[in-house]
């Protein structure tokens, strides 16, 4: 029997990500004072907060500067 690993163990992955994706990790650990996979660690978790809030028939709403209200939908 394989044995599952415990929640917050770390494994290593290979992404394969754009030129884009790249600049975007790099600019997201500038702002937040971080490394790379720090910033890809805290996005994945933001998306699937985002996630599960809309999947439990949630929006998720930006205010823009304006005050007008946006929703954010996702595929």
């Amino acid at each position: 029997m394989v044995k599952e690993p415990e929640p917050n163990t770390v494994q290593r992955i290979s992404l394969n990500l754009t030129q884009r994706d790249l600049e975007a990790t790099a600019a997201l650990a500038r702002a937040e004072g971080t490394n790379r996979t720090v910033a890809i660690q805290r996005a994945i978790q933001a998306k699937k907060f985002l996630r599960d809030v809309v999947d439990e028939g949630g929006k998720v709403l930006i205010q823009r500067k304006d005050g007008s209200l946006v929703e954010v939908v996702f595929q």
